[in-house]
């Protein structure tokens, strides 16, 4: 087996009014599954021609202007490769093995399928790393995203091994501690946790990073005490960064509790700038990491 593999999210959705049944024959059959994209209609313009993916592959560069990523990602396909994928049926996620290179399906004609991959495919549930689940949300993202960090290709691999029950890759073993170990997004998620369970606070929704105007912040949260009505935002830098507390006074000003998480933080003893440290949150990850998402604590299991 060939441990360099790619991974890649994939959304399945050729055109046709029947998801649900695209589905159920992508995922639903453990002994048959597949990932798969469309351009059937490539494939009936040039029948004559198409024996196999490549060929596929060469009439849409005869036909179109640009090849779709999409295609690029198939054509370069191995055995091995992971894919992540989406049920729309339920929001839950997959990871999935390909078995062999892509094929061109010449009798399903219920779906707009161009070409398919077999895989070995196994549902994770709704819980995972957060820059795959940034993946599948993003605007704009396109059918499929590839490139993704050797971090998340190693912990695409411990939930393949995990799901499936087998030793099937090679992991990565990593130096140091959970807390070192964290990628960003699962330490905003930590910290903002550690802030909700240990200090009392509730997240308002609309104020998360992505959605919100203040990208200088992570979070707007609130007391959950009525007789102390607090509020505060968040900001949190994992690796070797560092925060100003001075950077944050316009918040201090408007009422703002300040939590800050880096490596190094500067001028914590203003007023109402509060430096939450790592002994902290170390402190905190051991004592709730029971009830502490997988998207986190399957990155202990990384570690050597």
């Amino acid at each position: 087996m060939d441990n360099t593999i790619n991974v890649t999210r994939i959304h399945i959705k050729p055109s046709g009014d029947d998801r649900n049944g695209l589905l159920q024959y992508c995922l639903d059959n453990a002994q048959k599954q597949f990932v798969v994209i469309g351009w059937s209609r490539i494939r009936e313009a040039c029948k004559d021609k198409i024996r196999n993916f490549d060929d596929l592959w060469n009439c849409v560069k005869e036909t179109t202007r640009r090849i779709n990523p999409a295609l690029n990602v198939f054509w370069s396909a191995k055995k091995d490769d992971l894919f992540w994928t989406r049920d729309s049926r339920t929001g839950e996620y997959w990871i999935c093995r390909a078995l062999d290179v892509a094929n061109v399906d010449y009798y399903n004609t219920t779906w707009d399928l161009g070409a398919q991959i077999p895989v070995e495919a196994y549902c994770v549930g709704f819980s995972i790393a957060g820059q795959l689940l940034r993946s599948f949300n993003k605007a704009r993202g396109g059918i499929v995203q590839t490139n993704f960090s050797n971090d998340i290709v190693n912990y695409s691999k411990y939930i393949f091994n995990k799901c499936s029950g087998k030793q099937y890759y090679n992991l990565e073993p990593i130096q140091g501690d959970i807390i070192d170990n964290l990628p960003p997004e699962e330490m905003e998620e930590l910290v903002i946790t550690y802030l909700q369970v240990k200090k009392n606070y509730y997240v308002s929704s609309n104020s998360i990073a992505q959605k919100s105007t203040t990208p200088n912040i992570e979070c707007i949260l609130f007391s959950r005490d009525k007789a102390n009505p607090l509020k505060a935002v968040v900001q949190v830098k994992s690796g070797h960064f560092s925060l100003d507390g001075e950077n944050y006074k316009e918040y201090v000003e408007a009422g703002y509790k300040v939590y800050l998480y880096a490596e190094y933080c500067y001028n914590t003893n203003l007023a109402n700038i509060i430096q939450i440290t790592r002994q902290e949150l170390t402190e905190f990850y051991n004592e709730y990491k029971t009830i502490l998402p997988n998207s986190i604590v399957s990155w202990e299991k990384l570690i050597d």
